[in-house]
């Protein structure tokens, strides 16, 4: 059986047991908020909504989890049966290295001190800031790469 069948069907196996877990928890939660007399979970307390919000959040991790099991051999699978890609995703990872370190060394931190009265250090907030900043070159360079790519696609054609 080949890999892909094998997480196709590990997919809609988890598909399925989210689904049914995400009803029950939501099922249990309107009954909550139901019976404390809110108007959505939001204003619930805190307490009060551990006990509905943990199993998803195990699930969750669970799924990161064999996701990311699947994916890296995934990718090994496919570097081992084509080396010649080992060259080109070396220079992919070397390149969103040095996006990172941009993003870094262009960051500013500072203490924050939010509105409940808690402190973010400097460190956290530099590493959102990196982030953020991360985030909007990668998405320039894509935007930039489908425009020149549907530029290139109109004059060839």
């Amino acid at each position: 059986m080949k890999i892909s069948k094998i997480v196709s069907y590990l997919v809609l196996v988890v598909g399925v047991v989210s689904g049914i877990l995400l009803y029950t928890m939501s099922k249990g939660l309107n009954a909550l908020v139901l019976e404390n007399g809110a108007e959505e979970a939001l204003d619930l307390p805190l307490k009060d909504t551990i006990p509905f919000v943990t199993p998803l959040y195990n699930v969750a991790l669970i799924v990161i989890v064999i996701l990311l099991i699947v994916t890296v051999i995934s990718i090994i699978n496919g570097l081992i049966k084509n080396p010649s890609s080992l060259k080109k995703t070396l220079v992919g990872v070397a390149i969103f290295a040095v996006v990172i370190a941009i993003a870094y060394f262009t960051a500013v931190g500072e203490d924050v001190i939010l509105i409940d009265g808690t402190q973010v250090g400097a460190a956290t907030t530099k590493w959102v800031d990196a982030g953020l900043k991360m985030f909007y070159i990668l998405i320039a360079t894509a935007l930039g790469a489908m425009v020149v790519s549907g530029i290139k696609k109109s004059i060839s054609n």
